[in-house]
């Protein structure tokens, strides 16, 4: 009657009910946040004029923070939803207050925290209170000066280094000497090791050479680093995405071009019939590419006297470049592991000191216990802590052979236990330590005739009472015997002395 009555004065039901039972009469602090209607109800309701069950989805203003946020009316008060931003600040203030499940960095090594300058994410952590298994970005400061930021897991966990100082893992030796070539050659300035941003995602491209005055990219495939599958389809997919720029790649002869795809024929070089490991061979290339992108660059063939003096200032670039890199290296980290090292699979010169400790290289390793050889990455070795194949078979057959407490051979057959001699395959282990149906092959004491026999714990787990095969015969002759034997024994008798010749007869 209400509503029909409100319906022909044109006033709203709902409404008047929410002057008694609605938002600002229930919950008159959700109702001091509120800010307007955004849809499911008219536009110009209050908070007089809803109910506290409401599904209208409204602006609210947080009291304490100011944050502004979209919900309904129902979201407040019946499932007591608040304001996101405050939610997220209790969250944080939890996780601050939560102790760490790792060690601090100060308790890992003296290295990282002569080199930890301040902790990003939380400014109010230092090397002493930042985990050594936190996400926190880090900023680092090297023994040179040089400046990096990572987080705090990775430089624990993965060893990461200066990525400056590391330049000269990036750098082979015939870039220094090709870079000296070509700026004899042509008078015109080379960097090695300039970098691109990618255009496909995040991230940088590598280049070993830029020509700086005909701002010519150049990369060299040496065979040795660039025959394998993968890196002739990483090297394919680098020049597709260089292909509008002035990049080309130097490749030896017994390698070939790449695949084009969106590259034009002038970004491939390839050798001239020559030694790969000299470096006019790859220069030449170079002055080739460089005179195709720029016609009028003046080029001069340097004698052999000057191409031998511009090596040397090379290598005298090189060697101080390397010099006091690779601090931390598979030889120094992981001893154990470096003695095991025959030689890297990919780039056969490395050794383990050149080896980062947590590298992809691939390598050649041989077993110390069985000498058993097998190829694996560097960081499956040292950070997931693999080892020799068979060896590990081994153990785990061991571990799978071990019976659990209570479930050995000797806890299911204790009267069996006197009449074990040895194990013939694994004498280091009783019955306390094999499974009722081990296949080991053992020596017993037949528990009838004391006679010895070689049997596995499997058959006797079956057949327990089962004795050694020629007292077996007896015991069920035996057995088959009738029990009654006073006709049968006369019977016997006589038939004995009629053998004989003793027994007459009539």
């Amino acid at each position: 009657m209400v509503r029909l009555a409100a319906r022909g004065w044109g006033l709203d039901a709902r409404a008047l009910r929410a002057r008694t039972h609605g938002l600002a009469r229930m919950h008159p602090e959700i109702a001091a946040e509120f800010a307007g209607v955004v849809d499911g109800a008219p536009s110009h309701y209050r908070p007089d004029d809803l109910m506290t069950g409401s599904g209208a989805r409204c602006r609210w203003t947080c009291s304490s923070c100011d944050t502004e946020w979209i919900t309904s009316v129902a979201n407040r008060t019946k499932r007591r939803s608040g304001c996101p931003g405050c939610a997220r600040r209790r969250q944080v203030e939890i996780a601050r207050a939560r102790p760490a499940k790792s060690r601090p960095l100060s308790e890992i090594s003296d290295e990282l925290v002569r080199d930890f300058v301040r902790n990003l994410d939380r400014p109010d952590r230092d090397v002493s209170s930042t985990p050594s298994g936190s996400h926190n970005r880090v900023l680092w400061r090297c023994r040179r000066g040089h400046t990096w930021e990572t987080s705090a897991r990775q430089r624990v966990k993965n060893g990461s280094q200066c990525p400056t100082c590391l330049a000269g893992l990036w750098t082979s030796r015939l870039e220094f000497e090709v870079a000296e070539l070509v700026q004899l050659s042509s008078g015109l300035p080379v960097v090695l090791g300039p970098r691109r941003a990618r255009s496909d995602r995040a991230g940088e491209d590598r280049i070993d050479l830029l020509v700086t005055g005909a701002d010519l990219l150049v990369d060299l495939d040496p065979t040795r680093w660039h025959a394998p599958t993968e890196a002739v389809g990483r090297d394919a997919r680098k020049l597709d995405r260089l292909a509008g720029e002035r990049y080309v790649r130097v490749r030896p002869n017994g390698l070939g071009p790449l695949p084009a795809g969106r590259s034009s024929p002038e970004q491939q070089v390839v050798l001239d019939d020559g030694d790969e490991d000299d470096p006019w061979t790859w220069a030449s290339a170079v002055l080739r590419a460089l005179l195709a992108f720029q016609p009028d660059t003046l080029v001069d063939e340097p004698t052999a006297e000057a191409r031998a003096a511009a090596r040397a200032r090379a290598d005298i670039k090189w060697r101080r470049l390397r010099s006091g890199l690779r601090l931390r290296s598979l030889s120094s980290d992981y001893p154990d592991v470096a003695a095991q090292f025959v030689e890297a699979i990919d780039r056969p010169g490395l050794t383990a000191a050149d080896l980062a400790p947590s590298g992809d290289d691939r390598a050649l390793w041989r077993c110390a216990v069985c000498g058993h050889e097998w190829e694996a990455r560097v960081a499956n070795r040292t950070v997931a802590r693999t080892g020799c194949p068979p060896c590990s078979y081994r153990r785990g057959a061991d571990r799978s052979a071990r019976p659990h407490a209570g479930q050995s051979f000797a806890d299911r057959h204790p009267e069996l236990i006197p009449y074990f001699v040895e194990n013939l395959e694994n004498p280091d282990r009783s019955l306390f330590h094999l499974k009722p149906n081990s296949t080991d092959r053992c020596r017993w004491l037949c528990q009838y005739c004391r006679r010895p026999r070689v049997t596995t714990p499997q058959a006797l787990n079956r057949r327990p009472h089962a004795g050694c095969r020629p007292c077996g015969g007896r015991r069920g002759a035996a057995r088959r015997r009738p029990r009654d034997l006073d006709v049968n024994q006369g019977f016997g008798d006589r038939a004995a002395r009629r053998a004989t010749g003793t027994l007459e007869c009539s």
